[in-house]
């Protein structure tokens, strides 16, 4: 009976501990089964964005901005900035609205020459500190601009400088360079009317630049003139001019007058004239009366080996330009005033406006004699 006793004790005891420690297990995988409920992935960093991503050489402020979701919840987001120069910075993001975080970087000023870049790496980290990062973009700081001189223009040639009334080419040359780089070498041509033109030189060496330059036909009864300044820039905007010249496209001759002038006497001698004094003597010019005679146009002038003796009383330095109508005279008074002893001689001469009678010239003669102490 007590045998039978203590078994049925050992069994009852056997069956509660066997029971105790299944109900352990059950309860511990519940307990594990509710702890691991949902977490099956880590987060997802689903956009990002740097605002700006350019800077200028003095730097500034970057607004990074990452849209970060994940089935539990998001416990830590940073922001990994890696330098070009090796430099490196971790920055806190924080949540502005739902998913988005953001923070900022200040970006230091670029002293050197060369672009800089900034790579930013966002890092998201969830409850269970299941974690991912990836690269969202990078910003660039451009370099410091060095020192630069202003671009030079050494040398400046046209060839040709006089054109005929048909006008023609003309090619403009220029030395010129810069220390950094030249953008733009051009001849800036102003023309009559305020007209204006512009040429492009081209390289032909490193420091050599030329161009061509077409002037139209002149229908005026004046010279064109165009005035040519050679303009280089470099690769910051600085510039330099220089004036190269004038271009100038003669008029066309005038239509040959009918008139026909005359001038006498034949010659004109001064005799003897003593060193420091002056003798006077008249030429008369006219326009031959004849019927179909038009008035003639033309200048009086003096030239010669004599003409420091010789000279057209009320002349400007081209001469005396003047218009005789048909049957009209003027007298010309030309001086003789020696300043060295000697024979002198030279030409009083008329020149036509429309080119003919080119023969139209009297002699000129006299003797300078020592002047009396």
């Amino acid at each position: 009976m007590a045998g039978t006793v203590a078994m049925s004790l050992r069994r009852v005891w056997a069956l509660t501990l066997f029971f105790g420690v299944l109900g352990a297990l059950l309860l511990s995988a519940d307990r594990a089964a509710a702890d691991g409920e949902g977490e099956d992935s880590p987060p997802q960093i689903v956009g990002g964005s740097l605002t700006p991503s350019y800077l200028p050489s003095s730097g500034g402020n970057v607004q990074i901005q990452a849209e970060i979701v994940d089935d539990v919840g998001v416990h830590m987001t940073t922001a990994q900035v890696y330098g070009s120069d090796g430099s490196y910075q971790a920055i806190q993001l924080y949540e502005g609205f739902s998913n988005n975080y953001f923070g900022t970087i200040e970006v230091p000023a670029n002293y050197s020459d060369s672009a800089m870049s900034y790579s930013v790496e966002v890092q998201a980290y969830d409850t269970y500190n299941a974690w991912v990062n990836t690269t969202i973009g990078e910003v660039q700081v451009e370099g410091q601009p060095q020192f630069d001189e202003a671009p030079w223009i050494s040398y400046t040639e046209m060839n040709p400088t006089v054109l005929p009334a048909e006008g023609g080419t003309v090619t403009i040359a220029a030395e010129a360079g810069d220390n950094r780089g030249l953008s733009a070498v051009f001849a800036a041509v102003t023309g009559p009317g305020g007209s204006y033109t512009e040429v492009g030189l081209n390289g032909v060496s490193s420091s050599r630049f030329e161009g061509t330059f077409t002037a139209p036909a002149n229908s005026g009864t004046l010279g064109a003139e165009y005035v040519v300044e050679v303009v280089v820039q470099d690769d910051i905007g600085q510039e330099a001019r220089t004036t190269a010249g004038i271009i100038t496209v003669e008029a066309p001759p005038p239509v040959p007058s009918t008139g026909v002038l005359e001038i006498w006497p034949g010659e004109r001698s001064f005799g003897s004239v003593a060193v420091g004094k002056e003798a006077q003597r008249k030429i008369f010019v006219r326009n031959l009366p004849q019927p179909g005679a038009e008035p003639v146009s033309a200048t009086a002038r003096v030239f010669g080996s004599g003409t420091l003796a010789f000279s057209l009383l009320g002349a400007a330095p081209e001469g005396i330009h003047f218009t005789l109508k048909p049957g009209e005279k003027r007298a010309f008074t030309v001086a003789f005033k020696p300043t060295a002893a000697g024979q002198q001689s030279g030409y009083f001469q008329i020149v036509r406006d429309d080119g003919t009678q080119t023969e139209l010239m009297v002699p000129l003669s006299g003797r300078a004699t020592p002047s009396k102490k």
